[in-house]
């Protein structure tokens, strides 16, 4: 699943990313038009490590701070236990695909006596290894992967035997281009209209719980038959609370 699914280590976005701009304001760095004016922070961590290794590195030290800070106040999602709870029961794995530091991934988890239902956790130091590629316009490289591919790679999962939990779209359209399903939660982000559609099979849920309750109801996992994969190949129906 996504870390935005579980949590926000990021609370106020655009405080961190002018922390990251002033930085490179003062070593005399300037940057594109559209990355001067996002609060989006990796979009400024990108443009960092675009200038060099040494100018990335000071500003993931800025966004890691607040990471981990945020990690020891920050909310769970509410039905985020409940979910872990089912696919364990139910025999399913899960591993975490997170923009943030894997440190405050799993700071967030251990504070909530979540760490031990998840197995894998894979953060920025994955993500910047793939990153999606230069913007267009002089935009600096999108932080994340335009396909889950590498994703599975790492974990060493089959995708199409794989169902990834996402609360936004592009999210999304990165399980599905990969071949594996992806189940949208609405509202956690973005509403339901907005998670619908896309490439390949996908359903939207209108709660974790829900999506708990589904993964109970189907059982314990089994290849073929009732796998991760099936959950959401069987959209849940539109009145699913």
């Amino acid at each position: 699943m996504t870390f935005s699914v579980l949590g926000d280590l990021l609370p106020e976005p655009a405080a961190v990313a002018r922390r990251v701009r002033e930085m490179l304001w003062e070593l005399g760095h300037e940057t594109s038009i559209l990355v001067d004016t996002s609060d989006n922070p990796f979009d400024l961590l990108a443009a960092a490590y675009a200038v060099s290794d040494e100018v990335g590195r000071r500003a993931e030290q800025l966004v890691h701070d607040a990471e981990v800070d945020a990690a020891g106040w920050v909310p769970m999602t509410a039905g985020a236990a409940e979910l872990l709870d089912a696919c364990r029961d139910t025999g399913r794995s899960v591993s975490v695909y997170a923009p943030h530091s894997e440190s405050a991934v799993g700071r967030h988890l251990h504070r909530l006596g979540l760490r031990h239902l998840a197995g894998p956790a894979m953060g920025r130091g994955f993500a910047m290894r793939h990153l999606a590629g230069a913007g267009r316009d002089g935009a600096a490289p999108r932080l994340g992967v335009r396909s889950m591919a590498p994703v599975f790679a790492a974990i060493e999962v089959r995708p199409e035997e794989t169902a990834v939990v996402c609360a936004t779209f592009a999210a999304m359209s990165a399980a599905q281009r990969s071949g594996a399903h992806a189940i949208g939660v609405e509202w956690i982000r973005e509403p339901r209209k907005v998670l619908h559609g896309g490439e390949g099979r996908n359903a939207v849920v209108g709660s974790l719980p829900a999506l708990a309750a589904a993964i109970r109801a189907c059982g314990r996992a089994e290849p073929l038959h009732c796998g991760p994969g099936w959950v959401a190949a069987r959209p849940l129906p539109p009145e699913t609370p």
